[in-house]
């Protein structure tokens, strides 16, 4: 205003002067008045509004360069030949240690197998962080729950203990299991960790315990932290998003409701979700992440992206088309959104022999089109 205050007394002047050298020539005095205070004004508010602007949007402004091209890693026992991550411009690897469940209702989290101990593995887990680091690439690790006999149609998101002295004992065991892993990435620099994943009736029903296990990794690992949170009926009840660097949601939306579709009509389907989902990141002013995407090579992949294959009841029909086309679909409709962080197929396998698996109808893009729609959306 002050400024516009000097301009004014300087104009205005100028303006006498005219006056009385040109009688003829008239000056509204009233509406350069308005005008020059107008303008003041409007410059005052105009920065106004681009401060309020920056301090809400700008933790929300991924810039492409910091978006995640991540992919989980399997069997990847020789580190030397990592070109196909290249090829696909693979930045991050999502690497997965193990916890192990007896049943949904189980109140044990096992995390130790064959006897071996603790230490050697762990060893192990940092020595392959570290390796895969110096090669250049990111880690995110990532803790999963295994549930070995589990009840038909039960899952991880089903895990609830049966009563009070179950819920201890559980708690108790998986505190053990993920800050142990904890410990692990700290340890090997990983770059991000997973507070846990799709563990859907426990992330809503006991949301205290999660802010407390948050606090406790906070104090040993030092890196970014997300949950992986399942797509149906989980990230958007979710109340402890704030304690986390990113909404992480394991994306199987369902897409179409019929075999074979194009990229328009899977695109069509990604449209639907996404006010859902850019919704949740502006409540909670954190970038979405997809902690895990992926599609089999299957006319209905785009249906139940979620489904494992079943090999020995397989009627699936045979359809790289409709895989890569899944992925290009979430490219177009998501990849330039500035509040969406990136995403981790599933699944790469470092023993994967090209040629002799291409036929094989499950997750892996490797030696299908889908690679190529991966490395040119991820190559953006």
């Amino acid at each position: 205003m002050a400024r516009a205050t000097d301009a004014f007394k300087n104009n205005f002047s100028t303006i006498k002067d005219d006056l009385s050298r040109a009688a003829m020539v008239t000056y509204s005095l009233s509406t350069l008045i308005i005008m020059l205070i107008g303008l003041g004004l409007s410059s005052c508010k105009s920065q106004d509004n681009i401060s309020n602007i920056q301090s809400v949007e700008a933790p929300l402004l991924i810039q492409d360069a910091d978006k995640q091209r991540g992919a989980h890693l399997f069997r990847y026992r020789d580190t030397t030949n990592l070109s196909f991550l290249e090829d696909m411009n693979i930045e991050w690897l999502t690497l997965v240690p193990w916890g192990y469940m007896k049943g949904h209702q189980d109140s044990i989290v096992g995390h130790q197998r064959r006897n071996r101990l603790a230490a050697q593995v762990d060893s192990s887990w940092i020595s392959t962080i570290q390796s895969f680091r110096a090669k250049g690439y990111k880690i995110f690790l990532k803790p999963h729950i295994w549930l070995h006999g589990a009840d038909p149609g039960k899952w991880r998101s089903d895990i609830f203990p049966k009563n009070e002295a179950d819920w201890s004992t559980w708690k108790a065991t998986y505190r053990e299991f993920i800050l142990r892993y904890a410990r692990v990435a700290e340890a090997a620099d990983a770059e991000m960790y997973c507070v846990g994943t799709e563990l859907t009736l426990l992330s809503k029903e006991k949301p205290q315990f999660w802010r407390e296990i948050i606090a406790e990794i906070k104090e040993i690992y030092s890196g970014k932290l997300t949950y992986a949170a399942n797509w149906y009926k989980e990230y958007e009840d979710i109340s402890f998003w704030d304690e986390l660097d990113y909404i992480g949601i394991q994306a199987y939306f369902p897409l179409v409701k019929k075999e074979s579709p194009s990229t328009a009509e899977l695109g069509a389907g990604w449209n639907k979700h996404l006010p859902t989902i850019k919704g949740k990141a502006e409540e909670f002013g954190k970038p979405i992440l997809f902690t895990e995407m992926g599609y089999k090579s299957t006319s209905d992949s785009g249906i139940t992206p979620w489904e494992w294959m079943d090999y020995e009841d397989n009627k699936k029909t045979y359809s790289v088309e409709t895989q890569a086309n899944c992925y290009q679909a979430f490219f177009d409709v998501f990849w330039d959104e500035p509040w969406f962080a990136g995403m981790h197929i599933w699944q790469l396998r470092g023993n994967h022999r090209y040629g002799e698996d291409y036929d094989n109808l499950d997750f892996t893009p490797q030696g299908k089109p889908a690679t190529q729609v991966i490395s040119a959306g991820f190559g953006k």
